[in-house]
């Protein structure tokens, strides 16, 4: 046991070296050059061919075409001849490990702070082209986490945190939600998530209609944008108009209709699509659940999930048994069904009709993997008709368009951040491309394939170091 601990002490170490090490990089490499890409601005449609892109203190200073570009002597130059630059991706609907998951573990399973090493956890999304993600049940130590990748003193993604707020006895118990019974109760908790620092309100199914409207209107004079489920108690037609600027999933349009005609989809997708709110499809949440009642053991052990931490693999284990594979025959069919009959036409009617619709992913959910999951959603908004640029502005622009911050990232353009993602091959040819990596910049940055490679090992070690010493503890 002495020399399991060792070794995961190590490991650690090992980590905290690499982690030493970019924060050097950070602050001895601030001009990178980045010479002859194929650039997908994403500001319009198209590819601008052998083009340069100088980039200080992680903002792009100089953008042109490679032959009128003076690249910086002190510059680290990035050859980009053949490959393809897009702005960084978004996953605008993941969930985080942390203490609050311990309330569905037994005592010997939970895992203490020192277990849990976000370095190792917000590096799954870098390491997929993920620059921002939207944490949509986030938890008083994640305010930290968020402000330490903020200030540069951890390397991640962008992070926006919301509060979960939900009607008491009913789903994710405390702390992992905010259980309130009355109206009353829910403005305190409106405040109290202003107070501590939450840049969001997540708004669940089993509230009260007087505690939503309580929540929205409480958030507003706060300035606290609310996203999150239609309640079961409110109607896809109140909601529409009630002022929450996103719904989390396409699937809870299902809450309230069990008519997939396509007069039923047109109806939706007409109502969403005139109003102001946003939609997170999270397709692939639906589709990999629908495999997950198929063949959940096979799922749960999919390639991938090598690196997830230990406390991630225990809530799919544990939602698996307790919330999935209970599930009746005809249940599983409904879900399956709604996906293939109604999720799918509804999100292309919806954005063909000028809905406004964001990438997310729902990770944490049973074989969402986090970060990778990113290109399986791409996929799916392709299959279900989208083009590829339309796809990748989904996940780039219009995220930014959504926090309305597009004058500061989400296309290539002077002046923007420098959240960039390299990739070996065309993804306007072929979406999958996404996935084709061959650097990602953040941070002032650039981490090249072999160092995600590298630590993605480093990360895995990690975790089989971990299982082993909490399984002889």
């Amino acid at each position: 046991m002495k020399c399991l601990k060792c070794i995961y002490i190590i490991s650690i170490a090992l980590l905290g070296t690499f982690d030493l090490a970019i924060s050097q990089h950070i602050k001895r490499e601030n001009i990178i050059a980045i010479h002859n890409a194929n650039v997908i601005p994403m500001n319009e449609e198209g590819i601008l061919i052998n083009y340069s892109i100088i980039i200080r203190n992680g903002i792009i200073t100089e953008i042109g075409s490679s032959g009128t570009i003076k690249v910086p002597k002190n510059a680290e130059v990035i050859d980009a001849k053949g490959k393809y630059l897009i702005p960084g991706l978004s996953d605008m609907h993941v969930h985080l490990e942390g203490q609050a998951w311990n309330i569905i573990y037994p005592r010997e399973k939970k895992f203490s702070t020192d277990e849990i090493n976000y370095n190792d956890i917000l590096f799954l999304y870098l390491a997929n082209g993920v620059t921002l993600i939207n944490v949509m049940s986030g938890f008083p130590e994640h305010i930290a986490i968020r402000d330490s990748v903020k200030k540069g003193n951890l390397l991640g993604p962008r992070i926006l945190l919301s509060r979960m707020i939900d009607g008491a006895d009913k789903a994710w118990p405390p702390p992992i939600s905010t259980w309130v019974n009355n109206p009353q109760e829910a403005k305190l908790s409106v405040i109290d998530a202003y107070e501590m620092g939450y840049d969001r309100i997540k708004v669940y199914s089993f509230l009260s209609k007087e505690s939503y409207d309580t929540i929205i209107a409480t958030a507003e004079k706060l300035g606290m944008p609310v996203d999150g489920h239609i309640p079961v108690s409110s109607s896809v037609e109140q909601v529409a108009e009630s002022g929450q600027r996103m719904i989390a999933h396409s699937e809870e349009m299902l809450k309230f209709t069990t008519d997939y005609s396509p007069d039923q989809i047109d109806y939706f997708s007409s109502l969403l699509s005139k109003s102001n709110i946003w939609l997170t499809a999270t397709l692939t949440t639906s589709n990999n659940m629908a495999k997950l009642f198929e063949k959940g053991e096979v799922q749960l052990a999919k390639p991938g999930t090598e690196y997830l931490h230990p406390q991630m693999k225990g809530i799919w284990e544990y939602l698996f048994e307790n919330l999935y594979k209970p599930v009746a025959n005809e249940r599983k069919a409904v879900v399956k069904d709604g996906y293939e009959q109604f999720q799918k036409s509804f999100v292309y009617d919806f954005y063909r009709k000028g809905g406004k619709l964001l990438s997310g992913t729902d990770a944490l959910v049973p074989t969402i993997l986090p970060g990778f999951s990113i290109h399986d959603e791409l996929l799916e908004l392709v299959n279900v008709g989208l083009t590829p640029f339309e796809a990748l502005r989904v996940s780039t622009t219009d995220a930014h368009r959504f926090l309305g911050d597009l004058e500061i990232a989400g296309t290539i353009e002077k002046g923007k951040v420098a959240n960039l993602v390299l990739l070996n091959s065309n993804p306007l040819k072929d979406i999958s491309n996404t996935r084709n990596i061959y650097g990602v910049f953040s941070q002032e940055t650039f981490i090249t394939a072999e160092e995600i490679k590298k630590r993605l090992f480093e990360i895995n070690k990690s975790y089989e170091n971990l299982i082993q010493i909490k399984k002889m503890n």
